[in-house]
């Protein structure tokens, strides 16, 4: 009976999985909806983690399947145990992917999608976890937060010369509506949602790397707001003498350039010795790897060279 290692990582807005050889090849992948509890019901989530689960192990029957990642008891779990599948569940949180995505075992994990948070672990085994709240509480620096300051940017376009920003007109356009009126209606009467706003940090981003200042300013104190929590975590970790990896993950940790870079560097200032990285594998592909390390396969340099050349490029 075949091995296969599958990696399981639901999140605000989407659960994706990867099942993975013992050598490393990804053989089946699937996207789901979002799995977050505090935005949707159990019915909702359940079914995005059945959808993924379900596409990636199609055409997998008789096979020893090795998972890991968050996964609660239910449909999903049936899922992975259909068709005389044998299973094996690891239970791994976001910070364990995240870590295993690096391949490190200690250092801060920056994340920042819809929702954020930083966690740190110190070389003696030391754990400190700042943020992941919601927007309400404290997702400093995420992608909801980048996106309500463009929206509020741009609806204060008019008011002086120097707040002009040509988000004005783009965040209408990516809304699919005629002006900011149509926007305003969408926000207070549509009830414009979480992962709706989040979605607009991309056109922050975008409008952010065409030169406009006043995007950019939102990008940058998002980061500032971020990079300040992980300063505090290096504070009660004692880290700032140490050389230690900054693990992005989310898809504004990894895809925004000129968040990163402004979130690195106000890290640097207090811990100069920090190592910005942004994994080559997602963290389904690192939920993955510790599903092979529990079936006794070590992370040789064939097996992540293969894991990252067919993980594919939805991350």
């Amino acid at each position: 009976m075949a091995r296969l290692a599958l990696g399981i990582d639901g999140g605000g807005s989407k659960c994706d999985a990867l099942v993975v050889a013992e050598d490393g090849t990804v053989v089946g992948r699937g996207r789901g909806g979002p799995t977050h509890v505090y935005y949707d019901p159990p019915e909702v989530i359940s079914a995005s983690y059945v959808e993924a689960i379900t596409q990636a192990l199609a055409g997998v029957e008789r096979a020893e399947v090795w998972s890991a990642g968050y996964l609660p008891e239910g449909a999903q779990r049936e899922a992975i145990g259909a068709r005389n599948r044998h299973v094996r569940h690891i239970r791994a949180s976001e910070v364990d992917t995240g870590f295993a995505s690096a391949q490190e075992g200690w250092g801060m994990i920056v994340l920042a999608g819809t929702g954020s948070f930083v966690h740190g672990r110190s070389p003696d085994g030391q754990d400190r976890h700042f943020g992941g709240l919601g927007p309400i509480l404290n997702d400093y620096g995420s992608a909801y937060e980048i996106g309500l300051l463009g929206l509020r940017a741009a609806f204060a376009s008019d008011w002086t010369a120097a707040r002009r920003t040509s988000l004005a007109e783009a965040m209408s356009r990516a809304l699919g509506v005629a002006d900011r009126k149509a926007v305003f209606h969408l926000v207070y009467v549509k009830g414009l949602g979480r992962r709706q706003i989040a979605a607009l940090a991309e056109v922050v981003n975008e409008e952010a790397e065409r030169g406009d200042a006043v995007a950019l300013s939102c990008i940058q104190r998002a980061a500032d707001e971020l990079a300040e929590v992980a300063r505090d975590v290096i504070g009660e970790l004692q880290m700032a003498r140490l050389s230690f990896p900054v693990i992005a993950i989310g898809s504004v940790a990894r895809n925004c350039r000129l968040w990163w870079e402004r979130v690195c560097a106000r890290i640097a200032e207090v811990a100069p010795d920090m190592r910005p990285v942004v994994p080559v594998l997602s963290p389904a592909a690192g939920a993955a790897l510790i599903a092979l390390r529990e079936m006794g396969v070590a992370w040789t340099e064939g097996i992540l060279c293969r894991l990252g050349e067919t993980q594919g490029a939805r991350q």
